[in-house]
């Protein structure tokens, strides 16, 4: 697949929860046979690469410890959540937070580093590459540095005096938990700080080895290391024990020394707050596209439009879109149904940029898969939704998905159309070929007419529509004049190819 960063215009990522797979995978062939991620069963592999990924994010494979698992496993407002997810859960299901890391090594219950390296170089054989996780706004309560006094500068401290903070945001080690601006403090963790300078080098040097393991990094919780973020949390604290806001952004000097150390490594941040833009601008590769997630939900044809309409190739082509993750319910249940999952999905993976798919969302599941779980409730294969994610995964594929030119378009409503604000359109361009993509994403039924830029072709042409594979006949000029005219079903997606 040749360097990764150089594609830019579409990756399409899988992600799996490591320790979730192995327990499924270890039902499914015996325990013996998956003692480690080395051990993945060639089929299974194969399996993703026949649905044409480019890239498996191999979520939650470092060190955890024991005190998060303790609280993961008697906290009650936790055991509702597992309760939502797994009726039938018992204690031995719980297998604590991948986002509570004691130390960036791969976790033995998976086979350790030697075990991942086993398993990238498997998944490079079938052309694909491997992400891994990195949390940087905080580690577990009993990680490697919280248990070596020298490290004890790494987290933000109790000041002083009264007043100066919230009680409950600390630890009984008077190291702060780590949070956000907006919700309380996540208690299996402890609180980095980053206007710490040599807190800053260790992780600029944590980024460099778990960059020097794979070829991509999905950034957890990215924009909590920003300045301004760190101030609004943790402002008066910090001040309060010495500390005053750095000039340079972490982000900024430690992805140039990763750059400089020769890594391609690709980095893909999970932001929210629109603050996409500024971790844009400090380095990173690919940013969440929350917006976009939040418009399909809600489902506004005005809003999708304008959004789609108002966004470049540039800014599409490093954003990451979803419709489901390990974050958010099932696309089928959150959106109401496969044939609305399904239009969300294809109208997020047919634009630029990385189209993230979660391990699952190919058979149509609808119980989500608590992170703290090692399995979620057992649902039967909706085949419709695997059929479309292939064909879907299968167009997208093409060469002109990764690196053609994208541009928005505009559905003209003529004498005889209908209800044609239901509908939207973009294509997709280059010196060969042409896709023209038409999406209704709403419940009624609606037609319209949309102008194609002008082809070298004169005269009869043949237009395929990829869905469906069936073939029209139409006047080239007539694509640039009058326009394609298309009807549509509620929820349904057409992908026309056509000469350039």
């Amino acid at each position: 697949m040749g360097s990764v960063r150089k594609l830019a215009g579409g990756i399409t990522l899988y992600e799996i929860s490591s320790r979730p797979w192995l327990y499924e995978l270890r039902k499914k062939y015996g325990a013996e046979a998956v003692l480690t991620v080395g051990d993945i069963p060639d089929a299974e592999l194969e399996r993703i690469a026949e649905y044409k990924c480019d890239m498996v994010w191999l979520q939650g494979v470092w060190k955890l410890g024991a005190i998060g698992l303790d609280i993961d496993r008697k906290e009650e407002s936790r055991m509702s959540g597992y309760r939502r997810c797994l009726p039938d859960f018992t204690l031995d299901d719980v297998i604590g937070s991948p986002y509570a890391i004691v130390e960036y090594k791969v976790s033995d219950d998976l086979g350790g580093d030697p075990a991942l390296k086993q398993f990238r170089e498997r998944l490079k054989k079938l052309g694909m590459k491997l992400m891994l996780d990195m949390v940087p706004n905080h580690m577990a309560i009993d990680s490697v540095w919280a248990e070596d006094p020298k490290y004890r500068e790494y987290f933000i401290q109790k000041p002083d005096h009264e007043g100066q903070y919230n009680p409950a945001d600390f630890s009984e080690l008077g190291l702060a938990h780590g949070k956000d601006p907006y919700t309380g403090a996540w208690i299996d963790t402890l609180q980095l700080n980053y206007w710490n300078p040599n807190l800053r080098k260790a992780q600029t040097e944590n980024l460099i080895k778990i960059a020097s393991q794979c070829d991509g990094i999905r950034v957890d919780m990215a924009m909590l290391l920003i300045n301004h973020v760190v101030e609004k949390t943790w402002g008066k604290e910090l001040k309060a024990t010495g500390y005053s806001m750095p000039k340079d952004e972490f982000w900024t000097t430690a992805i140039k020394e990763m750059r400089e150390a020769g890594s391609e490594t690709i980095l893909m941040a999970e932001v929210y707050w629109e603050l996409d833009s500024e971790l844009f601008a400090q380095g990173f590769d690919f940013t969440y596209d929350k917006i976009l997630y939040d418009i399909l939900v809600s489902k506004h044809m005005d809003n999708l439009r304008g959004y789609l309409s108002s966004k470049s190739q540039t800014f599409m082509s490093h954003s990451a879109h979803f419709v489901e993750n390990h974050d958010e319910p099932r696309a089928v249940a959150e959106f109401g149904g496969p044939m609305q999952a399904n239009a969300a999905a294809a109208i997020s993976f047919l634009l630029p940029g990385i189209r993230l798919q979660f391990h699952g969302q190919w058979e149509g599941k609808r119980n989500r898969l608590d992170v703290h779980l090692r399995r979620d409730q057992q649902e039967p294969v909706d085949e419709g939704t695997a059929g479309y994610y292939k064909k879907l995964n299968e167009i997208i594929s093409h060469e002109i998905f990764h690196t053609g030119q994208w541009e928005f378009l505009n559905v003209s409503h003529h004498e005889g159309d209908h209800d044609t604000w239901r509908l939207a359109s973009w294509s997709w361009h280059n010196d060969e070929t042409n896709r023209v993509v038409i999406v209704n994403y709403s419940e009624g039924d609606a037609s319209g007419h949309v102008t194609l830029p002008p082809i070298s072709v004169t005269g009869p042409i043949k237009i395929r529509e990829l869905m469906s594979q069936k073939v029209y006949d139409r006047d080239a000029s007539s694509l640039y004049s009058t326009g394609l005219h298309v009807v549509l079903s509620g929820w349904r997606v057409q992908v026309f190819e056509y000469p350039a």
